[in-house]
Parts: C-alpha cells; sequence; structure tokens
C-alpha cells in the first residue's frame, strides 16, 4: 500500500495501467470485429502510404498540416497541466493513446504478420525522438515534480514539436518509401 501512497510511483503505475488497458481494450476492438470490418481496416491500413502517395506529396504542405496538428494536441495538454484534474486527464489520455496504437498494430498486422512491428516502427520514427521527450515531460515529470509550466518551458516544448513535425513532415516520408 505504501506503493500506492509515493505519488511517482503510482503516478508511473497509472499511467502504465491505463496505457496498458487501453492497448488491450484496442486488440479486443479488432479481434472482436466482423470478417468484413476486418477486411476493410486491412484496407484502409495499405493505403495509408503508397509509393506514389510519396511522389504526389508537397512536403511544405504536409508540414503545415501536422504542425498544425502537433500544435493543437500541445495546446490541449498544456490547457490539461494548467488544471487540478490533469492527472485523471493524463491517465485517461494514456488509455486513448494505447487503445489507438493497438488497433494500428492489430490493423498492421492483419496485412502483413511479424513484419507488423518494422513497419510500424516506420510509422513512427524518428519523430518519437522529439514527441516522447515532450510527453514525459507533460504528462510525468512535471506533475511528479510539483513544477508548474513557464512561458520558457512553454517555448522550450513548442520548438520541440516544431522540430518533431519537421522530421514528421520531411524526413519520415523517406523511411515510409521502404514500406512500398
Amino acid at each position: 500500500m505504501k506503493l500506492l501512497k509515493n505519488r511517482e510511483d503510482s503516478l508511473e503505475a497509472g499511467l502504465s495501467f491505463c496505457l496498458l488497458l487501453g492497448a488491450f481494450c484496442g486488440s479486443l476492438f479488432c479481434n472482436a470485429m466482423s470478417g468484413d470490418m476486418k477486411q476493410k481496416l486491412t484496407a484502409s491500413g495499405q493505403s495509408m502510404v503508397t509509393g506514389s502517395m510519396l511522389l504526389e506529396v508537397d512536403l511544405w504542405e504536409l508540414f503545415a498540416r501536422v504542425l498544425f496538428k502537433r500544435l493543437q494536441v500541445l495546446m490541449i495538454a498544456f490547457l490539461i497541466s494548467f488544471t487540478p484534474a490533469a492527472i485523471p486527464l493524463f491517465l485517461i489520455s494514456s488509455g486513448l493513446f494505447g487503445f489507438s496504437v493497438s488497433v494500428m498494430v492489430c490493423t498492421l498486422t492483419m496485412e502483413s504478420g511479424l513484419l507488423a512491428i518494422w513497419k510500424y516502427a516506420l510509422f513512427i520514427f524518428p519523430q518519437c525522438l522529439f514527441y516522447l521527450p515532450v510527453l514525459y515531460l507533460l504528462v510525468w515529470w512535471l506533475p511528479v515534480k510539483n513544477k508548474r509550466l513557464t512561458a520558457v518551458s512553454m517555448t522550450a516544448l513548442t520548438v520541440i514539436i516544431f522540430l518533431g513535425a519537421a522530421a514528421e513532415s520531411f524526413v519520415n516520408p523517406w523511411f515510409l518509401a521502404f514500406l512500398t
């Protein structure tokens, strides 16, 4: 019981539990689908990235769209971190993240079997190197250390998200070319 009273350990355990619960629910969701829905989901996964799509994409337009989406998520995370309900909201977000990753991995698995992990790694690299530290700081480190966001820290996190969006838009398509 002492373990759960330690704020650091209990938040870490709660985030991990919600992430795993979300992943479990996502896996159940995919496995409970009808055969027709599984085929549609697999078809949508196959059409996510094709070589011709990569050749036709304007990378600057892609960057603008990706940056806008990532900044929206960052602003929501900033707003959540300022509320008294930050920890429960981050726990719920962790579960939703686990669910969505599980559905994506299940979709890739239905399409390509064991190569799904390799494909998923290609989908998230190199932008994960920028996004994961931001998530770590906002969701775990700040609440555990009882730190507050300052203008400097918000600017630094925004710059890191900007760099992650650049990696996702300009570098990641070259990794995704290996999928086709």
